[in-house]
């Protein structure tokens, strides 16, 4: 093998072979006629292209095709017909019909291929395209797949230490040649992240952008403690695989020469990250459906353990996080993030799975005794919180679900743990640490259950509440304003207008004009129970829609 030579096992360049190769268990081979079939273009295919279009040595993607129907089975027949290599379908999980399909294929002598159920199209349509317009592989000793071989390769090379990252900066493999690392480099190296204001400095001064918006090899000179570095985008099809990032040795600056090594490398690393990317996302598709089985219930917590690793047998809890306002999947990320970065963990292993309000947290191997695991949650939860507030810069909730005795049973603890994260998410109060079991914020679970089921319920009638909302707001301050302050300090008009920073004496006249206009007696128990009821209801549908 030459120097040069970066990739694995040889591989036909745009070959069909090539291309199952690189884009993994996402695809199911049903039927492969031609397994050195050309496969040199990409097509979505469309029912209203004209007849004529020239279709051969394509893979013909069919997103809108039902595998069930009569379509699809004409569909082959005209790929048969048009010389295409391949057609992608829908899977059925009838293996019956997928049998009758693969007859099919195999007659009119065209290749069937089906989409996995835990692959989305979009993923499967910008592998493939990845895989058709990046680099062929070209034979060499660095078996494909094999990252921390290729980060070897570019760190004897490069004289640096290297790591190869995905586009969330997550390290991939890593390789130095001496342990003489910077501090920024021995973080990332150990935890496995880029430390989070390293990140944030580099997207503040546009560093992010340039790189993936660049080919090109980037060249940073040193700079107080962040070491002199080099980072190259690894990019095909206008899909981001990753980045490799080069630093400096301490007391040794990069060659002139790194910078070719590094370009090529990144040519290289596309068929390398693709299969990389292609193989963890069905095991992660695994894991994650096997969890997801367990924690919604009933699930296999033997099928969890065996593509986790974590014990089914010992003692286990799941802790809800989230934060006040509105989840979005950027929220999400950052949780998920800042729970992997804590190193505090209780018990024998974890995983983390999002959710809808933030992530889940699945502790396992807890103390053999009962009240020593508990702490064990208890303390975790106290940390993990601590931690999350102070990284995302604003308060984090921890729901704590009660300790279970096998891994079979972790449904029960994630139920619980959700209703105590709906409860402090609800009145934003509780314990100062932030975390709570859901017997310690029962009241707060019980009347976000009954806000809940009454803001479903029409009103025969109109209320104060309902007229009041329609009045103007004055000074900045709406009539509701006043109303929801006097009530949750006690129907105490003195607290409620330094709450809002109104003068008592104008609180006072405000409040008597907003009585008179809504009809409202504030001397009435069910009046103002039906207000702060209403007020309550509000309240819940502005923050979660």
């Amino acid at each position: 093998m030459g120097e040069d030579a970066w990739n694995g096992p040889e591989l036909r360049a745009g070959t069909l072979e090539r291309l199952l190769t690189l884009v993994g268990q996402m695809i199911e081979k049903t039927a492969l006629p031609r397994p050195h079939a050309p496969a040199r273009h990409l097509l979505v295919f469309d029912p209203y292209d004209p007849p004529g279009t020239d279709l051969a040595d394509t893979v013909l993607v069919g997103v809108g095709v039902d595998p069930s129907s009569a379509a699809a089975e004409d569909l082959l027949v005209r790929a048969g017909g048009d010389r295409v290599t391949a057609v992608v379908l829908r899977g059925t999980g009838d293996r019956a019909r997928e049998e009758h399909l693969r007859r099919v294929a195999e007659r009119v002598g065209t290749t069937l291929l089906l989409r996995a159920s835990w692959a989305e199209w979009h993923l499967v349509i910008s592998t493939l395209r990845a895989a058709m317009e990046g680099p062929a592989a070209d034979g060499g000793n660095v078996p494909l797949g094999d990252l921390g071989g290729l980060a070897r390769q570019i760190a004897r090379r490069v004289e640096g230490a290297v790591t190869i990252e995905d586009p969330d900066s997550r390290v991939l493999a890593h390789h130095a040649e001496s342990a003489d690392l910077d501090r920024i480099r021995l973080w990332t190296v150990l935890t496995g992240t880029v430390p989070e204001e390293r990140r944030r400095a580099m997207d503040r001064d546009g560093f992010f952008k340039q790189l993936w918006s660049s080919p090109q090899v980037l060249h940073r000179l040193a700079d107080g403690e962040v070491p002199e570095r080099m980072a190259v985008a690894v990019q095909a099809g206008g899909m981001r695989l990753g980045s490799i990032w080069v630093a400096a040795i301490t007391g040794k600056p990069l060659q002139k020469r790194a910078i070719g090594v590094l370009q090529a490398a990144a040519e290289a690393a596309v068929a390398h990250l693709l299969y990389h990317h292609a193989h963890h996302d069905a095991r992660n598709a695994l894991l994650l459906g096997a969890a997801r089985a367990v924690l919604d219930g009933p699930g296999s917590g033997a099928l969890l353990a065996g593509h986790s690793g974590l014990p089914a047998d010992a003692r286990c809890a799941v802790l809800a996080v989230g934060a006040p306002g509105r989840a979005d999947e950027e929220r999400r990320v950052l949780l998920e993030h800042g729970v992997r970065m804590h190193q505090r963990r209780p018990g024998d292993g974890y995983l983390v799975l999002p959710v809808e309000r933030g992530v889940l947290v699945l502790v396992c191997g807890l103390a053999k005794d009962p009240a020593a695991a508990r702490t064990q949650v208890a303390d975790y939860g106290d940390s993990l919180a601590g931690y999350l507030s102070e990284r995302l810069r604003t308060r984090v909730l921890i729901g704590l679900g009660p300790v279970q005795a096998r891994l079979d049973d972790a449904a029960r603890s994630r139920r619980a743990a959700d209703l105590a994260l709906g409860g402090l998410l609800f009145v934003r109060e509780g314990p100062e640490n932030g975390c709570a079991t859901v017997e310690q914020v029962a009241d707060a679970v019980a009347l976000r259950h009954v806000i809940e089921t009454v803001g479903e319920l029409p009103l025969p009638v109109r209320t104060p509440v309902s007229r009041l909302a329609a009045a103007p707001a004055q000074d900045g301050h709406h009539p509701l304003d006043l109303l929801s302050a006097y009530l949750r300090h006690g129907q105490r008009k003195g607290p409620a207008a330094d709450a809002l920073g109104i003068p008592r004496a104008t609180f006072d006249r405000r409040f008597t004009k907003l009585l008179e206009t809504a009809g409202l007696d504030a001397d009435s128990a069910h009046a103002m129970l039906l207000a702060r009821i209403q007020l309550l209801v509000r309240e819940f549908r502005a923050e979660h829609g």
